[in-house]
């Protein structure tokens, strides 16, 4: 396995739709997966396609979204992992609908598929993004909103390329590295810099809660 990391084409989203399944693991985002439990094929497949079209439709039209990917060249450059960094040269100015249920705006029942919780789904964000104002101010800062690796080609330095990059990236810019992590991702972050500088916990649904820590590098 000889893993290169590149900037990431629409195209590479639209292929990655069809990368699905527990054999293969997906592309999805975090917080799609934490809120869309697919347990079979069909569901998996559904949650990749509407997944990767949101972030294709944020790729297409945020002037602020920097996406890259890993390939595996000894693999014809198979995709192995995806990252979504903002770039803010301003702060943290952008929410929009992007966020939330691509070009379709929150509010149209035809942006979410049928069985997603909706209503959960959205307080997390609104919780989420309403904090950022908070903690990490108006200054130029680089984001990681999502980093995924398909689950079972894990442990070989993929998502820790997306999160180097994205470091340097903003350290050369002499702006600050925003994050929010999973319990499961928080040492990966740490690796490169990031501290926890707080924390905030979400209800998932179904009884379910998780603590987000809030993580930052500074240059």
């Amino acid at each position: 396995m000889k893993l290169v990391l590149e900037p990431a084409l629409p195209q590479d989203l639209e292929q990655a739709k069809a990368i699905y399944g527990s054999e293969k693991g997906d592309l999805v985002a975090p917080a799609h997966s934490a809120f869309w439990h697919a347990d079979n094929d069909q569901d998996a497949r559904k949650r990749a396609e509407w997944s990767l079209q949101q972030q294709k439709e944020q790729f297409e039209n945020d002037p602020f979204v920097r996406f890259v990917k890993v390939v595996d060249v000894d693999q014809d450059n198979e995709i192995i992992a995806m990252g979504r960094w903002h770039d803010f040269p301003n702060g943290n100015e952008q929410v929009g609908d992007l966020e939330y249920s691509g070009l379709r705006s929150r509010d149209d029942p035809a942006a979410w598929p049928d069985g997603f919780p909706k209503e959960a789904y959205l307080r997390f964000y609104d919780e989420c993004l309403a904090a950022r104002k908070e903690w990490q101010g108006n200054v130029h800062c680089w984001i990681l909103f999502s980093i995924v690796t398909r689950e079972p080609l894990r442990k070989h330095g993929a998502g820790s390329m997306i999160v180097k990059w994205g470091v340097e990236q903003a350290h050369k810019a002499g702006a600050v590295a925003f994050l929010e992590a999973f319990p499961e991702a928080k040492s990966l972050y740490e690796k490169h810099g990031f501290k926890e500088v707080g924390r905030q916990s979400f209800d998932l649904g179904e009884g379910a809660t998780v603590d987000v820590s809030r993580m930052r590098a500074d240059p």
